[in-house]
């Protein structure tokens, strides 16, 4: 399989990896034959790549730390929780009619993250710009976890991770809709409004029976930042509960490397770079360090540019030299086919090297 870009679809293609809609439903299941008709309706739900068939690529797989399943039933839960809380009767009551889901979905996570843990992180998942709250927060909830898993957390710790990252942002039913979509730079009252969604989250989430204090830190914490930059409390440091700094670095590596309204999303490879740069600054030094190194910078899928003219498409990474995974070489030097497609493990070829992404 291989990742293709909306702009490059072609009816006749198959899609390999199912399409979930904004609350998590499946919009095109797996072995669909893409018509015109089909294109049209990904462009105008914001989907800006898919997964499709390809014979030189037939044995390539994109393992995810979850399923697809999963991910579409995670955000279909958050989907709910968000539309329940968003009315004045269902804030005094809280979700604590959600608890079983939540608790279920929360455990089930845990288990294929733990399962899937010794793999290096290449999120896979195709998201619409509509859907992007409850895409980000399982992505945010898989992140925290996988670094949670790392560090060796108990089960019990992994649990209140996972609900504080899963709920990180529900204070956002109070902001605008127009605020949230907004295009453009926002003035200093919208600005203001957007900062309030931690303590607005954090009330929300203490009407709930799930409620612990641990996880209500991570919710109200997440965008405070180590040199004491961030909001709302402008907390320093080891000030900063632990479970908040790993979502800190989760929050902003999935924000990163998504499509905003505003921007296209950034490479992973890049998304690393400014993590690495804001490490000791923005961030803890230590989960920034643990987190890239267990990244895939350039995941499964990417099409490369290597250093001696070819291109080709990565189809597996060297957990020890992250910068050189194995690459198909599918185009030679005047970017025409190449007759014999073979792969290059760049880790046993120090003299050629990854020289940009091609889209």
């Amino acid at each position: 399989m291989r990742k293709v870009g909306i702009e490059h679809l072609k009816p006749g293609m198959v899609t390999k990896r199912p399409v979930l809609g904004f609350v998590g439903q499946v919009m095109l299941n797996v072995d669909v034959e893409l018509k015109a008709s089909h294109i049209y309706y990904l462009q105008q739900m914001g989907i800006k790549a898919i997964y499709i068939h390809d014979e030189k690529l037939a044995d390539v797989q994109v393992n995810d730390l979850i399923s697809d399943q999963l991910r579409g039933e995670s955000r279909a839960l958050l989907a709910q929780i968000m539309k329940d809380i968003d009315s004045a009767a269902e804030v005094k009551k809280g979700f604590a009619f959600r608890e079983r889901e939540l608790n279920d979905v929360v455990s089930r996570i845990i288990d294929e993250v733990t399962k899937n843990s010794n793999s290096l992180v290449q999120l896979s998942d195709i998201r619409s710009l509509d859907g992007y709250i409850f895409a980000h927060s399982v992505n945010c909830c898989v992140l925290s976890v996988f670094m949670g898993v790392k560090i060796n957390y108990s089960r019990k710790a992994l649990t209140l991770l996972a609900t504080g990252a899963f709920l990180h942002d529900i204070g956002f039913v109070v902001v605008p809709q127009a605020i949230l979509n907004k295009q453009v730079a926002l003035t200093d009252e919208e600005y203001a409004a957007v900062k309030k969604h931690p303590d607005e989250g954090y009330q929300l989430f203490r009407h709930s029976r799930l409620f612990s204090e641990r996880a209500g830190e991570i919710i109200n914490y997440h965008h405070e930042r180590y040199n004491g930059d961030g909001y709302p409390g402008g907390l320093k440091g080891k000030e900063i509960a632990s479970l908040a700094r790993v979502v800190m670095v989760a929050d902003v590596y999935d924000a990163l490397t998504s499509d905003k309204t505003f921007r296209r999303a950034y490479p992973v490879h890049e998304s690393a770079a400014m993590l690495e740069a804001w490490s000791g600054e923005l961030f803890d030094p230590e989960i920034v360090e643990l987190f890239l190194e267990n990244l895939a910078l350039y995941p499964v899928g990417s099409q490369v540019m290597l250093s001696n003219g070819e291109s080709g498409l990565v189809v597996a990474n060297n957990k020890k030299h992250l910068t050189q995974p194995v690459v198909r070489l599918l185009y030679k030097k005047d970017l025409t086919p190449h007759p014999a497609p073979y792969d290059l493990d760049l880790s046993k070829f120090k003299e050629i090297s990854i020289t940009g992404l091609v889209n």
